[in-house]
């Protein structure tokens, strides 16, 4: 017969052939994620399909409190405020003996802290540390790093260690540099980073004071000025030890001393005290205020004349007498 197969006084294996083909039903589970990282008293969501060729009832099986959601090949598993830290979840086919299991990595991931000097002051040897508490599930130690810099360059890190450490002799130019402080934890598969920033404050007693002034030599009745500036943290106050007071304008938050019509007595020693709570700076400098010499000159110029046309005189008068 055409089309089909003669199966009588064949042998078994030519039998088998004459079989009709049957394939087997593969049936198979997933979950999304496998392998999730959950913060300890957080929460969780698993979703559970089926790679079975026919639909097939799902369910969840875990020792703590969840709620389920189903549907034709699927299962989600919603765990809140997870306190349990070894957790493996299974997703399973009724009525069968397929299973998966999920994995949760549990942790704990505090925000990192930077502990900075109650009062950091130039020239000396201060501190910075940065501490980050972490806990993860299966883990001892806590696979951590933790890394402190500025301006884009490191200052000091830990590999392993949740704390980080650096030492320094504080600089006024340090004072306003930003800190940052951040921390990398591997959670199974995951990798999980957080950062926190501060701010230097660094006080300084006062220095690079300085005093200018347009010239050192002035003449009788002359108006100048001496200027005066400084820096340090807090800002200076300045003050003044002057020659003289009289006739003298202080003015711009005492950082300007003006001299009207000078006299000789505003000569000598202007100096320039910066004070703040920190310490004292000072700086100074000398002018001399003397007499104006285009009036000497004149006179000098007055009397040349005098005695020209006085000798000029007195050899006339010798001439005329001698002719007598």
């Amino acid at each position: 017969m055409t089309g089909r197969c003669l199966c009588l006084g064949l042998t078994t294996l030519a039998l088998l052939r004459c079989l009709p083909l049957v394939y087997l039903d593969p049936c198979g589970l997933s979950i999304v994620p496998k392998e999730p990282a959950v913060a300890f008293r957080g929460h969780v969501v698993l979703n559970c399909s089926s790679t079975c060729s026919t639909l097939a009832h799902l369910g969840w099986e875990t020792s703590v409190p969840k709620v389920t959601n189903e549907g034709p090949g699927w299962a989600s598993l919603h765990i809140s405020s997870l306190a349990v830290w070894d957790l493996e979840p299974q997703c399973y086919v009724t009525s069968t003996n397929i299973i998966e299991k999920a994995r949760l990595h549990v942790y704990r991931f505090s925000h990192p802290e930077i502990h900075l000097g109650a009062e950091m002051v130039a020239g000396r040897q201060e501190q910075i540390t940065c501490n980050v508490s972490s806990l993860v599930s299966g883990s001892s130690p806590s696979d951590i790093n933790v890394t402190l810099s500025s301006g884009g360059s490191t200052l000091s890190e830990s590999r392993g260690s949740p704390a980080v450490g650096y030492s320094f002799v504080a600089q006024p130019t340090q004072h306003g540099q930003e800190i940052v402080c951040q921390a990398w934890l591997r959670v199974g598969p995951q990798v999980l980073n957080d950062s926190t920033r501060a701010t230097l404050q660094v006080w300084a007693l006062p220095h690079s004071v300085k005093i200018s002034v347009e010239q050192l030599e002035f003449g009788v009745g002359a108006n100048f000025t001496v200027r005066c500036s400084a820096e340090g943290n807090p800002l200076p106050e300045l003050l003044w030890d002057l020659p003289s007071n009289a006739s003298v304008e202080l003015s711009d938050r005492r950082r300007t001393v003006t001299v009207h019509s000078a006299q000789r007595a505003h000569s000598g020693t202007y100096q320039c005290l910066a004070q703040n709570r920190y310490g004292a700076s000072s700086g100074h400098v000398n002018i001399s205020i003397v007499e104006q010499r285009h009036g000497i000159m004149i006179v000098v110029a007055v009397l040349g004349v005098i005695s020209v046309l006085g000798g000029a005189g007195l050899w006339l008068v010798r001439r005329r007498f001698m002719k007598s």
